[in-house]
């Protein structure tokens, strides 16, 4: 049985998640290329918007760094004066990402949470988050080990696709396992194959490939933790990802369940320099 105060640590965790999963828009660059993108997101609640998100991104050859805002709005603001920004940068190439840095600022009333990361070849080399982890009986000690081959949750959000021959579609897009450390867990997140469906924004149209997703806890997490038992059997996670140029993958709606409604990330405008896409017009 979850209750009303664990369902609360449950949609925090699934808000940080999914705009962590939505807040990054990128694009196929070669060597000397440079590429800018921008995108708008609106986040709703059982169908209520409650936030804005915002995000810039500029790739420069094989280099990449973004910076991510959301704020509440409306009803919502009335509540909380909660803001968070991130921003990530590192290197990419066909099929492989490898972070540098990694920040996170969230803002809530009587609370500040930060996160520094420094990375190198896919290992954390330095991180400061605050505030600690609780201590708690059952929590999955976060060793060594969990900080290597991983991804900060912004650069997790950049599929970079090596097809080798073929074809890019939902299966190829969505068949992958991200492994994740966000400065106090570390955790996996596995797509799988929907389907397809359209994307028209004022400034794109074009194909969206839509994918289940599962989210996996690997250490840090409370292992008796009632909203940690929710996300791990949560079947009702899905996230939908556009082709920009044709090696890149990005969000574009991630949905999630939760026990008193369905919260979404849903991209309201999309747009993008620099770069050729193949079905943006039709």
């Amino acid at each position: 049985m979850v209750t009303s105060r664990q369902s609360k640590a449950i949609a925090g965790r699934l808000a940080g998640l999914g705009f962590a999963a939505a807040c990054i828009l990128a694009g196929a660059a070669n060597a000397g290329d440079r590429t800018t993108a921008g995108v708008r997101y609106d986040v709703s609640f059982k169908g209520v918007t409650i936030a804005k998100g915002s995000l810039s991104l500029i790739l420069d050859g094989s280099a990449y760094s973004a910076k991510a805002a959301m704020q509440p709005t409306g009803f919502a603001s009335l509540l909380t004066a909660s803001t968070v920004d991130a921003e990530a940068e590192g290197r990419y190439g066909p099929g492989a990402i490898a972070p540098a840095r990694y920040r996170l600022n969230s803002v809530d009333p009587g609370m500040t949470t930060k996160v520094a990361m420094r990375m190198a070849r896919g290992d954390v080399s330095k991180v400061a988050a605050e505030p600690p982890l609780t201590p708690a009986p059952d929590r999955v000690p976060v060793t060594g080990a969990h900080r290597k081959g991983v991804l900060d949750p912004i650069s997790a959000s950049i599929v970079p696709i090596a097809l080798d021959g073929e074809t890019l579609d939902a299966k190829t897009a969505c068949s992958r396992v991200v492994p994740v450390f966000d400065g106090w867990t570390r955790y996996d997140v596995s797509f799988s194959s929907k389907g397809t469906e359209r994307l028209k924004t004022p400034s794109y149209s074009g194909t969206a490939f839509v994918c289940s997703a599962r989210w996996s806890p690997i250490a840090g997490h409370r292992a008796n933790s009632d909203s940690v038992e929710y996300l791990v059997n949560n079947r009702g996670l899905e996230a939908a990802f556009i082709a920009v140029g044709e090696k890149m993958l990005v969000p574009v709606r991630v949905e999630i369940e939760t026990p008193h409604g369905v919260l979404a990330v849903q991209a309201t405008d999309v747009k993008l320099q620099g770069v050729q896409l193949a079905d943006a017009s039709r």
